[in-house]
């Protein structure tokens, strides 16, 4: 009886542990600050940095949705000494669990992908900010919500807009998100501590990424962990049953 208590506290231990960080998860999805829809909208299925923190964002919402219900359940079923409970517990999280290994290879894998095709997103988005940007309605858009959002003036530095379209029509000013004031400026208003947006983007990434694998590995630790306690509750039950 007391091994049984001793399981019924581990297993409302650690999925307590998982249920906060499911919470955190969730958390942190919604919390990174970036508008996905102006990016997928016009990109599409294209693989580039925009689309990896969209996918990023949204992974954590769902994983961590997921995993605050696993806590409730597998809580549930210890209190309530419930053998279909736990088995229903052990098959989702294993389920889960799988599918966050299989979520890290293609997170890897597209990871590589977008630094094999980095020279050509380079190209494509210096080209829209220096032929379509204050032309074309949705790249205009897009660039202003990533250059709103994240603080940033082009895709390396102001100079993407030298010599652009949107200079030309503009009279030779550069866009407010580049400039002191917030206003269309010349080259003499420019903010001097305006990174571009591609550095910007990759220390979002990285800081992200470092708090996400954190979390991400505690959690699955007490995954392991549960799963093989709710197994051992789960035919305790019939032991104790017996008794």
């Amino acid at each position: 009886m007391a091994l049984f208590a001793l399981l019924k506290i581990l297993i409302f231990l650690f999925n307590s542990i998982i249920f906060f960080g499911g919470l955190g998860l969730l958390a942190i999805g919604l919390c990174l600050k970036i508008d996905g829809s102006s990016f997928t909208d016009f990109l599409g299925a294209t693989v580039s940095p925009f689309t990896q923190l969209v996918v990023i964002r949204y992974l954590c919402i769902i994983i961590g949705s997921i995993l605050m219900f696993l806590g409730i359940l597998g809580c549930w079923g210890a209190i309530r000494e419930n053998k279909s409970l736990l088995l229903l517990f052990f098959i989702i999280i294993l389920i889960v669990f799988l599918i966050k290994m299989a979520s890290a290879m293609i997170i890897l894998v597209f990871s590589s992908i977008a630094n094999a095709l980095f020279t050509h997103i380079d190209s494509w988005a210096v080209g829209t900010l220096r032929e379509s940007y204050g032309k074309e309605e949705n790249i205009t858009k897009m660039w202003n919500t990533t250059m709103m959002e994240l603080n940033c003036c082009g895709f390396h530095n102001y100079t993407d807009f030298s010599g652009s379209k949107y200079q030309n029509l503009s009279g030779g000013h550069y866009p407010a998100f580049c400039c002191k004031e917030n206003l269309p400026c010349r080259e003499s208003g420019i903010a001097n501590d305006k990174e571009g947006c591609l550095h910007k983007l990759k220390e979002s990434l990285e800081n992200n990424g470092k708090l996400i694998g954190g979390v991400g590995l505690g959690i699955l630790v007490f995954e392991v962990a549960a799963m093989v306690v709710s197994m051992i509750l789960f035919f305790k039950i019939d032991d104790i049953s017996y008794d």
